[in-house]
């Protein structure tokens, strides 16, 4: 018992040299200056939200990002709406679109405001406001004007508007371009279908069926399309598809609803209308550039 202090005044002293082994070695008066953080990166922040956007904070909090204040907001904005948070991630991504920028380091080219614009409109169609998608599409067109992106963002918008006429108008001048091809197809044949050119809407959907013949949304649209045009076996068989395809997807359960009342009333008509427009087929952040 006598030397018990003494062993506890040695475990405190070694805890204590563990625990600021910097402050243990300094010489008496000088003090030891932290390495640098490493830079930030964009990239490399935007690389975090694929595995865990919740790590993109303390990504920020390690790196030092003078003069990358703009990419460090729009990389946390995307981890607000991929963690669930679409409206507030939106109203950043708005918010930085319209903000020119204040210092000449800062990398904010009209391109690239217009690529944060698109970003905003997507997380806005994540939250259900298209009224605001479509603000912020169209104002990333006024950015980059020739954005193919951009304005299909603002047609599935005005889809969800409930707007058909005035998407099919843009759709149909955009489905040359091979680049967007699927999902300008997959649109314009939900425009199609909902301002009663039933015909028109399934030669879309067939076009980008040939392209990608196991995508959901398409395979749930041609359900819809085949049931308009009373091709009753042919619905059941896209409905089915889409289940055994994808049975945990927003689409499955369209499908699953479809499906049941088919099997009730085949006669009656589709339960929703939450069909292609209502699909973000590339979530804010990893979608193809607002300016191709």
């Amino acid at each position: 018992m006598k030397h018990a202090p003494l062993m506890t005044g040695f475990i405190a002293c070694a805890v204590l040299a563990c625990a600021t082994p910097a402050l243990a070695a300094a010489p008496h008066g000088k003090t030891i200056t932290p390495p640098p953080l490493p830079p930030f990166s964009f990239s490399d922040c935007l690389a975090l939200l694929d595995d865990d956007p919740s790590d993109v904070s303390d990504y920020v909090a390690s790196h030092s990002h003078t003069g990358s204040e703009r990419d460090v907001t729009h990389c946390e904005a995307l981890s607000d709406v991929l963690s669930g948070d679409f409206t507030g991630g939106a109203t950043r991504l708005d918010t930085l679109a319209h903000d020119a920028p204040r210092r000449p380091e800062e990398d904010a080219t009209a391109e690239e405001r217009a690529d944060v614009a698109a970003d905003a409109a997507r997380a806005w169609l994540a939250a259900g406001l298209a009224r605001q998608a479509e603000d912020s599409a169209a104002y990333g067109l006024t950015l980059a004007p020739d954005s193919v992106a951009l304005r299909l963002i603002r047609d599935r918008a005005l889809l969800r508007l409930g707007r058909p006429d005035a998407a099919l108008t843009d759709l149909t001048s955009l489905s040359s371009n091979p680049l967007f091809a699927p999902e300008t197809h997959l649109l314009k044949a939900q425009a199609e279908h909902e301002t009663g050119h039933f015909e028109a809407a399934r030669a879309d959907i067939d076009t980008v069926l040939a392209v990608t013949p196991d995508d959901p949304a398409a395979l749930l649209e041609r359900g819809i399309i085949r049931q308009r045009l009373g091709n009753l076996p042919g619905a059941k068989e896209d409905w089915e598809q889409v289940v055994a395809l994808s049975p945990d997807s927003h689409e499955a359960d369209l499908a699953r609803q479809d499906l049941d009342v088919l099997a009730s009333d085949p006669d009656s008509a589709t339960v929703h209308t939450d069909t292609a427009a209502n699909q973000t087929t590339t979530p804010p952040g990893q979608a193809a550039p607002a300016h191709p």
